[in-house]
């Protein structure tokens, strides 16, 4: 299996960023040889990471050699990896054979021999992220095991930005895959189960970030169902979100497709301002107590133009499946106060 150039890898790395909306700047643009050097930009939030990728292949020597389960990234090119203050280290690799990609503990392999280290991952843990998104393996070391992850380039920027716990978690790596999906109640038995302080504070902390990761899964489903385009004006100019119907502070709120609409910066915020409604049958209304509210407070400059502009109907995703629930319409109107002769 013949690896990809490291510059292909990165231009790849960077393009699912982008696409998850995330600005990137690069910072060393014209430089080809490892690292890459990135700034991540996301709403108000940045991530300054030094950036190591390797094709991740079978290794050499045939099932004689190696277990047939093994894959592995060859590290050339490079004496050691570095860690600076205030950027994130990411150790990785792409799987072709998968479609996903893995990251080993950078902190743990600042420095390497001279004979062309190699560092593993097994078939399976490739294969559960395929398939669920994420998965953690314990791969053996002299100084004890370490946690590598795998992720799919869905979930590609929420390991950039939240990962680093999950490297942490030591033996409770494993409970990662299961509280990607687990409820308040699965996620309390885990904390009570912890047999000392610290055991204590790192479920904690792996807690925290399944949570992360959980909410980040909502975004990508809801723009890849909208083509990446606003519901209301079908912009897309990687200006769109993942707006909730029920709002996530609401009980009934879930962080499922059908509970998401794709909207620009403009209609998301009137939406989620209670300017902007969407019926049950997708119509598109305006609510006039807030008008009103508006002229009060003399910011309603530009709201005939707004409302001129506005769709008669949303455009739905034409995958039936994961269109918004009539219900979930009539409850997000509901949860923002909408006068009850509008809410259908």
């Amino acid at each position: 299996m013949a690896g990809l150039r490291f510059s292909r890898l990165v231009d790849d790395f960077v393009d699912i960023l982008e696409r998850s909306s995330a600005t990137i700047i690069r910072r060393n643009a014209t430089d080809p040889v490892r690292p890459a050097r990135l700034r991540v930009l996301t709403g108000n939030r940045t991530t300054d990471c030094i950036v190591f990728l390797w094709t991740i292949t079978p290794g050499g020597g045939g099932p004689d050699v190696r277990p047939v389960n093994e894959r592995r990234i060859q590290i050339t090119n490079v004496g050691g990896i570095p860690l600076e203050p205030g950027c994130r280290t990411l150790l990785g690799g792409w799987s072709e054979e998968f479609g996903v990609y893995a990251f080993w503990d950078a902190r743990r392999h600042v420095r390497f021999s001279t004979r062309s280290p190699s560092l593993q991952v097994t078939t399976e843990a490739l294969e559960n992220a395929n398939r669920v998104g994420i998965a953690t393996y314990l791969r053996p070391a002299a100084s004890g095991p370490e946690v590598v992850v795998a992720v799919t380039p869905d979930s590609l920027l929420w390991y950039t930005e939240n990962g680093l716990p999950l490297h942490n978690s030591e033996e409770d790596a494993p409970a990662a895959v299961d509280l990607a999906e687990a409820g308040p109640e699965e996620e309390r038995n885990f904390l009570d189960e912890s047999q000392t302080d610290i055991q204590a504070a790192r479920r904690y902390d792996l807690v925290q970030t399944m949570r992360a990761y959980r909410d980040s899964q909502f975004r990508p489903a809801v723009l890849r169902a909208y083509a990446y385009r606003c519901a209301v004006c079908g912009f897309a100019l990687k200006l769109v979100d993942a707006a909730h119907i029920v709002p996530v502070s609401y009980p009934a709120s879930r962080d499922d497709v059908t509970n998401g609409l794709a909207l620009c910066r403009l209609h998301h915020g009137a939406y989620d301002n209670g300017l902007l409604g969407i019926q049950s049958n997708y119509g598109v209304i305006v609510n006039p107590e807030a008008e009103t509210r508006l002229a009060e407070l003399k910011l309603d400059f530009g709201i005939k133009e707004f409302k001129t502009r506005l769709p008669e109907r949303i455009t739905p995703p034409t995958v039936i499946e994961t269109r918004p629930a009539p219900h979930n319409l009539v409850l997000g109107l509901r949860a923002r106060r909408w006068p009850d002769d509008l809410v259908a």
